[in-house]
């Protein structure tokens, strides 16, 4: 007889990979800027393409500084983190004077968010892994002032987005950014099948 697993268990276990892989962010970040970072992940859902839509349309176009991160293996897409200007601004501003950069350029100000996208991103994809088994090859990260490149991926095929709300401390700052994974159906599949492995093993 096969074993009936709710979503709530499932959502469950992906809340665990992602928090673990946003503590791991934290400490990199901590160590890139010398200061104390801590991030937490109040919402995580999972929504299809209108759904997705819908979400971003409330968001934009104030959210419009995404940088953006594909991926290939068994799961395959893009990731994205994403902040409204203000917050991306307020972001940079703090971890830059942490590194004791006052007035960064801004060729600075963008590499800057691309290093904190990169860790974050990578940070969480990287958990999912680890924990589920699931390795994915990175593709090259790139920027935008609007969450296009991602919603054109979902576009391409049928996808499935994991939305994860997130919210970053640094200091006396208090930062709200956007995490979202858009997957192809069979790397959500997969993804599901591997967190239903993970979910009966720690029964077992």
């Amino acid at each position: 007889m096969t074993a009936v697993i709710s979503l709530e268990a499932r959502m469950d276990l992906l809340s665990e990979c992602v928090n673990i892989g946003l503590g791991r962010a934290a400490e990199a970040l901590n160590r890139m800027c010398d200061s104390h970072v801590r991030l937490s992940a109040p919402e995580i859902r999972v929504m299809n393409r209108p759904t997705l839509t819908a979400a971003t349309a409330g968001r934009c176009p104030s959210l419009c500084e995404g940088v953006f991160l594909p991926f290939v293996g068994p799961m395959m897409g893009m990731t994205a983190l994403a902040f409204a200007h203000g917050d991306a601004a307020q972001l940079v501003a703090g971890l830059t004077a942490a590194m004791g950069i006052e007035n960064p350029s801004e060729a600075m100000r963008d590499d800057t968010l691309r290093e904190v996208g990169n860790v974050i991103l990578v940070g969480v994809l990287g958990a999912m892994g680890t924990m589920l088994g699931l390795h994915v090859t990175y593709q090259p990260l790139s920027t935008a002032k609007s969450l296009d490149p991602l919603l054109a991926v979902a576009d391409s095929c049928r996808t499935v987005t994991l939305y994860v709300r997130a919210h970053f401390t640094l200091e006396r700052f208090m930062v709200a950014g956007d995490i979202l994974v858009v997957l192809a159906q069979d790397g959500f599949d997969a993804l599901m099948a591997a967190i239903d492995a993970a979910i009966l093993d720690q029964a077992g």
